[in-house]
């Protein structure tokens, strides 16, 4: 609707790219999809996938209502219903539903299965493989592997959590920089 120098774009629902005027190489295919985007190198497949992306480039959002929120960030990639629904940051990657959801100001995370790292909200440099993986909130550099593995960790530093290690919290022995 709002195109008029960009070029190589692709628009299929009702509202997707309703805003692109000069941006290049964007894909909205669902209803909502890239619906106030105005930059380029934009991918959107699924209701309402990257909705409110207006300044961010180079982002894929796949599944309904991923991405939804996202604003400005760069180089996200979100696969999955309602991952990384709430970001605004750049460069992270949430494969399942619900992956990354609460995640708002957090940068360079990692989660791979539903619901992994879904309570993250600043948290960065964190790496969370399995469902439920990760319980962080504000901690940096952590990484944990299986299904519940780091649940319970939310504000500590550096953690490596293998397995499922369920309750480990800040009052029970949450510990920065350990394994």
């Amino acid at each position: 609707m709002s195109l008029t120098t960009g070029t190589y774009n692709t628009g299929i629902g009702i509202y997707s790219l309703l805003s692109l005027s000069d941006g290049n190489f964007c894909t909205g295919v669902g209803a909502g999809t890239l619906l106030v985007n105005t930059a380029g190198e934009n991918t959107a497949t699924g209701a309402g996938a990257l909705l409110s992306n207006s300044t961010g480039h180079q982002n894929t959002a796949n599944g309904a209502f991923a991405l939804f929120n996202h604003t400005e960030g760069i180089r996200n990639t979100a696969i999955g219903d309602g991952a990384l629904v709430n970001n605004t940051d750049d460069s992270n990657t949430a494969i399942g539903a619900d992956a990354l959801a609460a995640n708002t100001t957090g940068a360079f995370n990692v989660a791979m299965g539903g619901s992994a790292l879904i309570d993250n909200i600043a948290g960065d440099n964190n790496t969370a493989v399995g469902v439920g993986a990760l319980d962080n909130v504000t901690g940096n550099g952590n990484t944990a592997l299986g299904r519940l593995a780091g649940n319970g960790i939310t504000t500590g530093n550096n953690i490596i959590a293998i397995g499922s290690v369920d309750g480990l919290s800040t009052t029970n022995g949450q510990v920065d920089d350990s394994c």
